[in-house]
C-alpha cells in the first residue's frame, strides 16, 4: 500500500537517492537536483510531497508556487516502484494542492526562478507520455547547446590582452563588484540576470567573469548558477558590441568550467537567434531538446 504525505528534510536524502537511479540523461548531477530544488526560494512557496510504502520513500514530487503559475520541476520513482500508478498519484495531489493555493495553471518548464531544465527533455518519453494523458499540451520546444570540454585548453589570453589595449579590463568577478554589476544588470537585462548575476557574486571563487571599461561593467558571462555543467547567462552592452567582449568572456568561463572538471558545458534554454552566436564563438552544438508543457487547473482539482 503506498501512501503520499508531505516531504521533511528527513526525505531528502531519500529524494537524492530516487533522482540518481531515474534520471538516467543526467549522470554528472542526478543525485544532487533535489538539493537544488529543496530549498525555498525567495518569491516561491515550495511544494514536496513523497510516496511511500513498506520500503519507505519510492517516489518524488517537488514543484513551486509562483502566483497563479504552478511550477512542476521534479517527479520521480524509484525503477523498482514503477508501474503501480505512484507517479500519476504525485502529479493528481500536486494539481489539488496548486489549485487550492490559487494557481491557475501547472507548467512543466519556463520556471525562471530555480530550476534543473527549462522543460521536460523529450528523450524522458515516460515522463512526457504521463503529461500529455494528463490533459498538458506543449506550449514551446527549447533546446540547450553542447561543448565538449574534454582535452580543453585555455583560450581566452590573447583576447583579453586585445581588449585591455582598447581599453576593456576582463577578469573574475568579485564580491565588491556587486553595485556596478546590478546597475549594469538592471539598466539592459531582465530581473532573471539581475538575481543570477547577484547569486554567482556570492560564490567563492565567483562563477563569473566581467568586462569593465573605466570601473563601468560593460559584460558578464556565468556559469554553474543552477548546476555545474550549466554555462550561461552571458551579455554584452550593446553599446560595446563587435568589440569581441562576448567571445572573451565566453572562453574564460568554459576555461573555469573546464578547470572544475566539467566535461560538458551544457548551454540552457537556448534562444533560436543566440544559436549562431554560441556555434561561431564556441563551437557549440544543439544537443538536449525539451518541451514546455502547461495544463489550466480547475475547481476540479481543488476538491480533488
Amino acid at each position: 500500500m503506498t501512501s503520499l504525505r508531505d516531504g521533511t528534510d528527513d526525505d531528502l536524502a531519500a529524494a537524492c537517492g530516487i533522482a540518481g537511479a531515474t534520471l538516467d540523461l543526467d549522470p554528472e548531477d542526478a543525485d544532487r537536483i533535489p538539493r537544488l530544488l529543496w530549498p525555498e526560494d525567495d518569491g516561491t512557496r515550495r511544494i514536496r510531497l513523497v510516496a511511500v510504502d513498506d520500503d519507505g520513500v519510492v517516489g518524488v514530487l517537488l514543484g513551486s508556487l509562483q502566483g497563479a503559475d504552478a511550477f512542476l520541476d521534479l517527479v520521480a520513482v524509484r525503477p523498482a516502484a514503477q508501474g503501480r500508478g505512484i507517479a500519476g498519484s504525485l502529479l493528481t495531489e500536486w494539481e489539488r494542492r496548486a489549485a487550492a493555493a490559487g494557481a491557475m495553471r501547472s507548467l512543466a518548464g519556463e520556471n525562471l526562478r530555480t530550476y534543473a531544465w527549462p522543460g521536460v527533455d523529450v528523450r524522458y518519453t515516460p515522463a512526457l507520455a504521463l503529461l500529455l494523458r494528463r490533459g498538458y499540451v506543449r506550449t514551446q520546444i527549447v533546446y540547450n547547446m553542447d561543448l565538449p570540454l574534454t582535452g580543453w585548453s585555455a583560450r581566452a589570453t590573447d583576447g583579453a590582452a586585445r581588449l585591455a589595449a582598447a581599453g576593456i579590463l576582463v577578469r573574475r568577478g568579485r564580491r565588491e563588484d556587486g553595485t556596478a554589476l546590478r546597475a549594469h544588470a538592471e539598466r539592459l537585462w531582465s530581473e532573471v540576470w539581475v538575481r543570477e548575476t547577484a547569486v554567482a557574486l556570492r560564490r567563492e571563487p565567483a562563477p563569473i567573469f566581467l568586462a569593465l571599461r573605466d570601473d563601468r561593467v560593460v559584460g558578464f558571462a556565468a556559469h554553474g548558477i543552477h548546476r555545474p555543467s550549466l554555462y550561461g547567462p552571458i551579455a554584452t552592452d550593446p553599446a560595446e558590441q563587435g568589440n569581441g567582449i562576448g567571445a572573451v568572456l565566453s572562453a574564460l568561463c568554459l576555461d573555469d568550467m573546464a578547470a572544475r572538471g566539467v566535461r560538458t558545458a551544457q548551454i540552457g534554454w537556448v534562444a533560436e537567434a543566440a544559436i549562431p552566436f554560441y556555434s561561431r564563438t564556441a563551437g557549440a552544438r544543439l544537443g538536449r531538446c525539451f518541451w514546455m508543457m502547461a495544463k489550466p487547473l480547475t475547481a476540479q482539482e481543488e476538491r480533488g
